[in-house]
């Protein structure tokens, strides 16, 4: 929440199965708990200033984007993402809402 934290860091990941032993039981779908999700905090501050900055990666094959926020409480704000062909502005404005870095 307060400091530098890459964005790709958020990203769900899946954790591996594990094989089951035979002798156990199958559970019944319908009776199966669906992990919830955990509430992000809202950032309620809003950015008074921004400094967006793009450059290609050494390799030459990925952008790489360094956001610098400074919120109204002077908090100053640093993320950083490895751009990928499918993303959009509109998508990684409302990723940053949702994970709470950033106000709607």
């Amino acid at each position: 929440r307060n400091g530098i934290y890459p964005l790709m860091n958020f990203a769900v990941s899946r954790p591996h199965a594990l094989p089951r032993a035979l002798s156990q039981p199958q559970e019944d779908p319908q009776k199966a708990k669906t992990p919830t999700p955990e509430p992000f905090d809202v950032e309620t501050r809003k950015v008074v200033q921004m400094q967006c900055n793009m450059e290609l990666n050494e390799d030459k094959t990925q952008w790489h984007l360094t956001l610098l926020l400074i919120l109204e409480d002077k908090l100053h704000r640093q993320l950083s993402y490895d751009l990928l062909p499918t993303d959009n502005s509109k998508d990684l404005a409302t990723e940053l809402v949702h994970y709470g870095f950033i106000h709607e």
